[in-house]
C-alpha cells in the first residue's frame, strides 16, 4: 500500500510540476488524475485483501489451538 501511497504523491507533484512550468495540457491533467484515480482505487483494494487475510489467519490460528489438546502431565 505505500508504494500505491508514494504513486499518488508522485503524481500529485507532476501536476505540481507542469503547473509551475506553464505545461498544463488538458489531457495531461486528465491522464494524471485517471492514474491517481488508479493507484487510490488499488489502493483501497490491497487494503481490503490484507483485511482478509488477517481474519482467515485469525480462523486459522483458532482452529489450530483448538486442535491441540493439553496434555496430562
Amino acid at each position: 500500500m505505500a508504494d500505491a501511497g508514494r504513486l499518488a504523491r508522485g503524481l500529485d507533484q507532476l501536476l505540481e510540476s507542469l503547473a509551475h512550468a506553464d505545461q498544463l495540457d488538458p489531457l495531461d491533467v486528465e491522464g494524471v488524475l485517471a492514474l491517481r484515480s488508479i493507484s487510490e482505487r488499488c489502493a483501497e483494494r490491497i487494503g481490503d485483501a490484507a483485511r482478509i487475510l488477517e481474519a482467515q489467519n485469525e480462523v486459522l490460528y483458532a482452529e489450530e489451538r483448538a486442535k491441540v489438546k493439553p496434555r496430562d502431565n
